[in-house]
């Protein structure tokens, strides 16, 4: 294929359309008019032989080689932007990029929130998007600049990566502030024998490290409901004499909306949280821009 004939505002245009399911929305994201919108789509549909979106009724949805195609695309137009920003600062209130973020609860409860009213006090056009992490290939993602930053408690061992520690977590256990059978404290041995609400951890990863330290005093807990996410326990835990252990900065906002009180962990472990990203991305303003925000937020979080 000859890139000569690639005009980079189609590559715009294509992004736009991507995003926002929408041909009306997307031309007046990228200012363009509808009929110049529909004309760049056409002229990409004859370059990759591909009909790249179809008509739904209520916008547009994307092929599967759209979808192949989106993240490369919105990977060589964050380049191109880093690449005419490196002799400048990069400026948050200016800046029209778009950050796909897979934070996990803890980073959606507790980091999110402080960054859209950074943005918003800014008057920043930066977009945010947060991923699900469930059944998501994150290495793939990244890879493909689908995702641009993924937290959690271990650090990416892949060479091609980056992971940098934003903050060490302090686990507690949640539970309804008139538990019958707890107090203020909790020994081993009654820790275990409570019923358990437990976060799934996603796929891949082994056994928790609470079992896996428990297993080591001969002990095991009963494992009486498994979520897929944070949100869901503090309603199931203002109801029932279920226990949920978690990071401390999630428990204390659980605290201040519902009937609840935190607990010290007989099994308390300090984790690490990590931000990882993909090396290609490390000299990228914006992208740095981004990660010292988020690393920022996280510290200011854990230290109050």
């Amino acid at each position: 294929m000859n890139l000569r004939s690639i005009d980079l505002n189609l590559l715009t245009a294509f992004d736009a359309v991507f995003t926002e399911g929408n041909m009306s929305r997307a031309a007046e994201k990228v200012g363009m008019s509808q009929p110049a919108m529909s004309l760049a789509i056409s002229r990409l549909r004859h370059i990759t032989n591909d009909n790249l979106f179809e008509s739904t009724g209520r916008g547009v949805k994307s092929t599967v080689r759209a979808q192949q195609l989106a993240g490369p695309i919105r990977r060589a137009l964050d380049l191109v932007s880093s690449a005419l920003e490196q002799s400048v600062d990069f400026d948050p209130s200016v800046s029209t990029r778009t950050f796909n973020l897979v934070l996990a609860d803890y980073g959606e409860a507790i980091l999110v929130p402080p960054l859209m009213k950074l943005l918003h006090d800014l008057n920043s056009p930066i977009r945010i998007n947060t991923v699900a992490m469930a059944g998501l290939d994150i290495e793939k993602e990244m890879h493909f600049g689908k995702v641009d930053f993924y937290a959690w408690v271990e650090p990416w061992k892949d060479l091609n990566f980056t992971s940098e520690s934003i903050g060490v977590l302090k686990e507690v256990c949640l539970l309804r502030s008139d538990h019958p059978l707890v107090n203020d404290t909790l020994s081993t041995e009654q820790y275990a024998s409570l019923k358990h609400l437990v976060l799934k951890l996603p796929d891949g990863q082994a056994t928790s490290a609470i079992d896996r330290e428990l297993w080591a005093r001969g002990i095991k807990r009963e494992h009486d409901m498994i979520i897929h996410t944070y949100f869901n326990a503090p309603l199931i835990l203002a109801c029932t004499d279920l226990i949920c252990s978690m990071p401390l900065a999630l428990a204390k906002h659980f605290t201040e909306r519902y009937p609840l009180k935190i607990v010290p962990s007989p099994v308390a472990r300090n984790l690490s949280a990590f931000l990882t990203w993909h090396n290609s991305m490390t000299d990228d303003p914006g992208h740095s821009w981004m990660r010292k925000t988020l690393a920022k937020i996280s510290e200011d979080t854990l230290n109050t």
